[in-house]
């Protein structure tokens, strides 16, 4: 079998580093929150009602963000083991097979080996220095290893190279709070915003960071579209 033929769809290159993203991304579902020890470090405010008097369901503060959809799960157990085995197999043959490596990649992330899934994501970039997907999804790895500064550097050259990928800002933005650099992070955020308004966790996380600022008007508002988006 030329397996080198059966994965150098475009199409297929994308699905996968989409699908290794929102893997990474739902293992470990922090969304931008600040952690307890945050908020009695900052003493954040919480949020307070506007001016206009509105309902308490309407002005109490989310304890979490909205979830975000499940990805397709990636194969498990046996199935998991098999895929592996095929895809070791065909990298053997074809050890820069970018998709390949990839797609390798998204079942590391799945089995909670973020080592090889980082490996073999610094292998594509090596093949291929400008690929944007391998650098997003490079950025999402290194943040759910929590390294913070790493996963930043990525990030920003990810959105450096497509400014229009609404959900790397948000990562970036993530990111830059867990470093504490609240201006970075509301920028990264609210570019997050304007190419997704209608995304319930963007907006949450603009929340988040608005009350760290000490602007909780403006955080509440956000917590607000947030449930409204979340509703829609």
């Amino acid at each position: 079998m030329n397996r080198k033929r059966r994965w150098q769809s475009a199409a297929d290159r994308a699905r996968v580093a989409a699908d290794l993203i929102a893997e990474a991304e739902s293992l470990t579902d922090e969304a931008a929150l600040a952690s307890p020890a945050e908020v009695a470090r900052e003493r954040l405010p919480p949020p307070v009602p506007l001016a206009r008097p509105l309902d308490a369901a309407a002005t109490a503060a989310p304890v979490a963000p909205p979830p975000a959809p499940a990805p397709p799960p990636p194969p498990r157990g046996d199935d998991a083991e098999s895929a592996l085995a095929e895809l070791d197999a065909a990298l053997d043959e074809h050890p820069d097979d970018t998709t390949l490596l990839l797609q390798r990649a998204r079942l590391y992330v799945g089995a909670g080996n973020f080592v090889g899934a980082q490996h073999d994501l610094e292998h594509t970039l090596r093949v291929v220095p400008d690929d944007a997907d391998a650098l997003c999804a490079l950025g999402v790895v290194l943040a759910r290893k929590g390294l913070w500064g790493e996963a930043v550097g990525r990030l920003r050259s990810c959105v450096e190279r497509d400014p229009s990928r609404g959900m790397t800002w948000y990562y970036l933005g993530e990111a830059l709070n867990k470093l504490d650099d609240l201006a970075g992070a509301l920028a990264a955020f609210e570019r997050a915003a304007d190419l997704q308004p209608h995304h319930a966790r963007t907006l949450h996380a603009l929340g988040v960071v608005l009350d760290r600022l000490r602007r909780p008007e403006d955080a509440t508002r956000m917590y607000r579209r947030a449930r409204e988006a979340a509703d829609r």
